[in-house]
C-alpha cells in the first residue's frame, strides 16, 4: 500500500473544493487502488467520513510533518492555492509544504492546479525557488502556466483542465427532490445567480439586487446559489433583502453532484465563484461570470463565455447587455459550450494520466 498525501483548500464548506477533493481521490484510486489517502484540512472528522480517507487538521503542524515524512508522494490538490491576493499567510504555509517534502526526499505533483496572482517580489522569489524542485506539474490554464513561467519556472507545465469536470452530477430523482424540497418551480425558467464577498466592496450587491429585480419582472425565477457556507449565504440573503421582488436562495449545503444536478436545470447562471461557472460548463448552461480575479476573464475566454464585468466597479447597464445578449442567442452560448466542455472532460483526465506516469517514474506503485 502506498501513502498519498494531497493539500488544498479542503474543509471550509466550498463547493468547488470539495468537489476537486473528491475527483482527485477517485482519480488517484482508479490507478491506485489500494491507496492510503490523507487529505489537510480544516475538518479532518468530517472530511474523513465524506470522503473516506484519512485527514489531518492544517492546524496540527507536528502530525502535518509526521505525515509528510511517511507518504510516497505529496499533491497539491486543484484550485487556486498558490497565490498571495487572499494573503501571503496562505502562499508560504503552501510553500513551506512542498519544501518540507522536498527536503524529505518526497515526490511533488502540481494536480491540476490554478496559480497566481503573487504580487509581492519576496513570495515571487520564494515561489520560483521552491516549485522548480516540483516533479510534475499540471494546471488548468494557460493563465497559470504563463504566470509560472515569468516567475522563472522552468519545469515542464502541462495545460490541463480543471479537474472537476471529470465530476458526473446527482441522478434525475435526487436533483428532482431537492428542487421539491427547496420549493422550485420547473415551470417556469429559472437563473442562477452565484455571488461571494469580495475585499469589502458593497457597490455590486445593489446592482445584483437591481438585477434579480430586472430578471423576476421578465418572467423568470431568481435563484441564489452559495458554493460557500456560510459566507455566500449571508450575501445573498443580504442582496434578497435589497430587492422589491422575491428570490429564492438554496437554504442548505448539498453535495458538489447535487448542486451540479441543480445547475443542470438552469437557464442562464450569473456566477462569481469560478466553480459555479466550471458546474455551469459542464452541464452545458450559458453563463455570465463576474470577475474578482483573473482566473475568472481566463475562464470565460477558455469556454468563449460572456463577463459581465468586474465586482469592483460593477457596470448594471453593461451587465443587463450581456444578460439580454445571452438570453436573445442561448441556443448559440449552449451549442459552443457543448464542443468545449467535451474537450475539458478530456484534458481534465490528463490530470490522472500524468499522475499514472508521475507515480510509475519513482516507483511508486
Amino acid at each position: 500500500m502506498k501513502n498519498i498525501f494531497i493539500f488544498g483548500y479542503y474543509g471550509f464548506r466550498n463547493t468547488g473544493d470539495e468537489a476537486i477533493l473528491q475527483t482527485i481521490v477517485q482519480q488517484i484510486r482508479s490507478v491506485i487502488p489500494n491507496a492510503d489517502i490523507t487529505a489537510l484540512t480544516y475538518k479532518a472528522k468530517e472530511t474523513s467520513e465524506r470522503f473516506g480517507i484519512r485527514a489531518i487538521s492544517r492546524n496540527d503542524f507536528r502530525e502535518l510533518i509526521k505525515v509528510i515524512r511517511s507518504s510516497d508522494a505529496v499533491i497539491s490538490g486543484g484550485g487556486s492555492i498558490l497565490q498571495d491576493a487572499t494573503s501571503s499567510r496562505s502562499l508560504l504555509y503552501y510553500l513551506a509544504i512542498i519544501y518540507l517534502a522536498k527536503k524529505f526526499g518526497k515526490k511533488v505533483m502540481f494536480y491540476g492546479n490554478g496559480f497566481g496572482p503573487i504580487t509581492n517580489t519576496l513570495n515571487k522569489r520564494l515561489a520560483k525557488g521552491i516549485i522548480n524542485g516540483v516533479d510534475a506539474i499540471t494546471v488548468r490554464d494557460h493563465y497559470s502556466k504563463e504566470f509560472m513561467q515569468s516567475l522563472g519556472i522552468k519545469k515542464n507545465i502541462t495545460v490541463t483542465a480543471d479537474v472537476v469536470f471529470s465530476m458526473e452530477g446527482s441522478s434525475e430523482q435526487q436533483v428532482d427532490a431537492l428542487i421539491e424540497k427547496e420549493g422550485l418551480d420547473l415551470q417556469k425558467p429559472i437563473i442562477g445567480i452565484s455571488i461571494r464577498r469580495w475585499k469589502g466592496q458593497e457597490g455590486y450587491k445593489g446592482i445584483m439586487a437591481k438585477t434579480a429585480d430586472y430578471l423576476v419582472k421578465r418572467g423568470f425565477q431568481v435563484l441564489f446559489i452559495p458554493m460557500q457556507y456560510p459566507d455566500d449565504y449571508a450575501i445573498s440573503k443580504d442582496i434578497i433583502a435589497m430587492m422589491e421582488t422575491n428570490a429564492a436562495v438554496i437554504e442548505e449545503q448539498y453535495s458538489p453532484q447535487q448542486i451540479l444536478g441543480l445547475i443542470e436545470k438552469l437557464h442562464l447562471l450569473i456566477g462569481m465563484r469560478l466553480h459555479s461557472l466550471v458546474f455551469a460548463a459542464i452541464a452545458n448552461v450559458p453563463m455570465i461570470g463576474i470577475e474578482y480575479e483573473d482566473k475568472i476573464k481566463s475562464f470565460l475566454k477558455l469556454v468563449n463565455q460572456k463577463s459581465g464585468g468586474k465586482a469592483e466597479g460593477l457596470d448594471m447597464i453593461h451587465l443587463w447587455t450581456m444578460i439580454d445578449e445571452v438570453l436573445q442567442n442561448r441556443a448559440k452560448y449552449q451549442r459552443e459550450l457543448t464542443e468545449v466542455s467535451k474537450s475539458m472532460v478530456n484534458k481534465s483526465k490528463r490530470n490522472v494520466e500524468i499522475f499514472k506516469e508521475f507515480v510509475e517514474e519513482g516507483g511508486v506503485h
